[in-house]
């Protein structure tokens, strides 16, 4: 990468010489005649500087009053004092003041680059934190966030190509992949790059609805079609008309409402509940699910004709552990929009990858936002360190695979007491939730009573 380079000196002769020198080897450099200018620079960019380089004696300020001012903004800042006063009380002022280091500006070229070279080095492995705006210069990274995504892979790359090439079509779509891999993301950039892109999206998580409700909320109902239709209510397919509709989780659909949504796949109309008429609608349909739909065809719960009809191209969006070159502009995305959320400025120094590309992340990019937010909030550091990331109790199971006996069936219990809470949250009664598990009620009890989850019931 080029490393950004500070260089302060009210001598232009010198200071046009030395912005060349290091320029030609590749060196970001940024120049101020001033240590107020300097200072103004640094609190207005938005990216970091590997170095700053700051002549000693200077019109307003001298290096040791600047170098205070710079450090208390921003102690890991690395300043290197750049002159020719070389007595020592002009050196022992400067390393006081927080100077890491003091070059002589009649040194040879090789010994200056060697030096900003290694310190460029210790700003990579030390101090350098991760940004959003290390990216935005990144053609990769920006056709991929034009795209409605975040990231640098190749498989994100060609991720993208292949939604910009499938939105022009009027073709189904059928998105596969784990929880938590942005499916509805892709599913809006797919939309957002068709040409319905000026009509309506709409977006069901079709396993969060009872199966009771779930008709007229696709389909809509007429008044008094049932207790409680005290209005019509158009359904999603209407409100998407001349958009998309977006079905997530479409794996957990009834066998019955999947033999109304084959139907309106075929004629292009809908039946609202309580109605004998038929509506007319022209919507594209991008589906979404977790599950492998091919085998749940084999055991009969979900119909070969619909799947024929959702999946005229598939699209499979990949874990965040197959392609870990996307954790670092993700870690550097949420954490400028969940600092900005919470009006302070944190960052992540960029030695945690180490730890963070060790992670198993089998929530995804779901998972790694609620690890990211919970650290900027709980810790009160301005940046997060590696050691900070174990600091927190309840990452010492997040960070590592379980790998004892009791580490898993810990892990099983964890998993257990999810599952459960998460059917309880998404379904309007006990018994429902029970169905959705596939236990019967009075087991369900059991396990609310073991797992600690029956004051939340």
């Amino acid at each position: 990468m080029s490393y950004r380079i500070l260089l302060v000196d009210d001598d232009e002769t010198n200071l046009v010489f030395t912005k060349r020198l290091l320029s030609t080897n590749g060196y970001a450099v940024f120049t101020a005649t001033s240590a107020d200018e300097a200072i103004g620079i640094l609190e207005r960019s938005k990216s970091d500087f590997a170095l700053v380089l700051l002549d000693h004696h200077m019109p307003g300020k001298n290096a040791d009053v600047a170098i205070k001012e710079i450090k208390q903004k921003n102690p890991n800042q690395q300043v290197v004092v750049f002159s020719m006063d070389d007595t020592r009380e002009t050196m022992r002022e400067d390393f006081k003041a927080g100077a890491c280091d003091f070059l002589y500006k009649n040194a040879d070229n090789e010994a200056l680059l060697g030096a900003i070279a290694n310190f460029c080095e210790k700003y990579e492995s030390d101090y350098r934190t991760i940004r959003s705006a290390d990216f935005s210069r990144d053609e990769r990274s920006a056709f991929i966030r034009q795209t409605g995504m975040i990231g640098v892979s190749n498989e994100l790359f060609e991720l993208s190509q292949k939604v910009r090439r499938v939105a022009k079509s009027q073709a189904s779509i059928l998105i596969n992949g784990e929880s938590g891999t942005g499916k509805e993301l892709v599913a809006r950039a797919i939309h957002s790059h068709s040409p319905r892109s000026n009509q309506p999206f709409v977006a069901l998580n079709v396993a969060a609805v009872s199966s009771t409700l779930l008709d007229s909320i696709l389909f809509g109902h007429k008044r008094g079609s049932f207790t409680g239709a005290v209005a019509d209510h158009p359904g999603k397919f209407k409100q998407a008309d001349g958009g998309t509709l977006f079905l997530d989780e479409i794996g957990d659909l009834k066998p019955e409402l999947q033999v109304k949504l084959l139907r309106v796949l075929q004629e292009r109309s809908i039946t609202p509940v309580g109605s004998t008429k038929d509506v007319p609608v022209d919507v594209r349909i991008v589906t979404a699910t977790h599950k492998d739909l091919k085998a749940l065809v084999d055991q009969g719960l979900f119909r070969e004709d619909l799947l024929y009809r959702i999946n005229t191209v598939t699209i499979e969006t990949l874990p965040l552990r197959e392609r870990q070159d996307d954790i670092e502009p993700l870690v550097a995305y949420f954490a400028q929009e969940i600092s900005k959320e919470n009006r302070f400025e944190k960052s992540f120094n960029r030695r945690c990858l180490e730890v963070l590309k060790e992670q198993p992340w089998r929530g995804n990019v779901r998972e790694l936002r609620s690890f990211i937010e919970r650290h900027l909030i709980e810790l009160e550091v301005k940046e997060i360190l590696p050691e900070h990331l174990t600091s927190l109790s309840s990452n010492s199971k997040e960070l590592s695979d379980p790998v004892t006996m009791q580490e898993i069936d810990d892990h099983i219990v964890d998993v257990k007491r999810e599952f459960i809470r998460k059917a309880l949250n998404e379904t309007t009664s006990k018994a429902e939730a029970a169905r959705r598990l596939g236990v019967a009620p009075n087991r369900l009890h059991y396990f609310l009573e073991k797992l600690g989850l029956r004051a939340e019931s």
